[in-house]
């Protein structure tokens, strides 16, 4: 009897371990006759649907497949066809997908390790040429503190959705950070987002994104802060009327890959595939900005008019928000890295 019981317990484990196995490696990189296949899900629109992001990603997968010879694919999903952040960003760090793309904050909360959110901090930089130098050196940065904190996550690059600027209704110009004061203004569930737009006296009202519109046109609110992608993706030129450019928080959304299945790889493949999307991401930076300039002209078209601050009501702005950031960058320990990204930024901002 006692040795049934081993038996049937052994037979139960190896049962066990099969199904595990069978789990983990549902979106692991795959190995069939020598060709390898990562998965990569993400949340921003497709390609067709004039995500930019796509557009570049796509690139960069075309030609890791060139220069692979075809032995390394990625099978890319975007739109959140497979699910939202929240779903799809844990599967990283578990390894059960391979790849994604979020933002720094996002992966920050997932993984326990909010000191990489430090990029989305306010006024790290304060224009394009900046972010563009910041995109550069983010990965490398990121990957340091990642190896720091025992994060199995690689990252390959950053991808720029823009810089974020205040807008709007057409009763509420503003001009200075004091024309700011008691403004209700839409953000997202952060604190970090709450805290910029508080640091300029405003009252940070936290809600979704698509209620933007009703809450400009009933008084909920009377305005919000965003970049012009994302104004545009959502219809939301129609409701405002002053585009301010505070230029407060810089959008650079790290591309992730779980470090254990990049192991996995071949070392030439490993290779292609980090010097390829390194590549495309920098690129990517660049081409936003003349993307978004372009999106500003079509607000502009809605009949949204423009406002840039004079340099000293732009340096109140940023002054208005450094307590806050210092004092983020100082709580996360990420003083020397801070430091380096702006030591980069200086000398290679174009």
């Amino acid at each position: 009897m006692k040795k049934a019981k081993r038996i049937l317990a052994f037979t139960l484990m190896l049962v066990m371990l099969v199904a595990l196995v069978g789990v983990n490696s549902a979106y692991a990189v795959s190995e069939k006759k020598g060709v390898y296949t990562l998965t990569f899900y993400h949340i921003f629109a497709a390609e067709e649907a004039g995500g930019h992001e796509s557009l570049w990603i796509n690139k960069a997968i075309q030609e890791v497949e060139e220069k692979s010879e075809g032995r390394l694919k990625i099978d890319c999903v975007p739109g959140g066809v497979m699910g939202s952040e929240e779903e799809l960003i844990p599967q990283v760090f578990a390894g059960t997908l391979d790849m994604s793309l979020s933002g720094p904050s996002v992966w920050g909360t997932v993984g326990g390790i909010d000191a990489i959110g430090w990029s989305e901090l306010p006024y790290v930089v304060d224009n394009y040429s900046q972010m563009n130098a910041l995109g550069e050196v983010l990965p490398e940065l990121t990957n340091k503190q990642l190896e720091e904190a025992g994060i199995d996550l690689y990252c390959l690059g950053a991808l720029s959705q823009g810089i974020r600027c205040l807008c709007t209704a057409e009763k509420f110009k503003v001009e200075t950070v004091d024309d700011c004061k008691n403004l209700r203004i839409r953000v997202p569930q952060s604190d970090v987002y709450m805290a910029t737009v508080e640091g300029w006296g405003c009252a940070p009202t936290a809600m979704s994104s698509s209620q933007v519109i009703t809450g400009l046109a009933n008084g909920t609110i009377e305005g919000f802060e965003s970049d012009p992608a994302s104004i545009l993706a959502r219809g939301q030129q129609e409701g405002f009327h002053w585009y301010i450019e505070t230029y407060h928080i810089a959008s650079l959304n790290l591309l992730m890959i779980n470090k254990s299945n990049l192991m996995q790889l071949p070392e030439d493949l490993q290779e292609i595939l980090i010097s390829v999307f390194k590549e495309k991401s920098i690129e990517q930076c660049y081409d936003r900005e003349i993307v978004n300039g372009a999106l500003l002209d079509d607000i502009k078209a809605a009949g949204v008019e423009v406002i840039t601050p004079t340099e000293e009501a732009f340096t109140a702005f940023k002054e208005a928000d450094t307590p806050f950031r210092d004092a983020k960058i100082a709580e996360w320990g990420v003083e020397e890295v801070f430091n380096e990204a702006l030591e980069y930024v200086a000398a290679n901002a174009k």
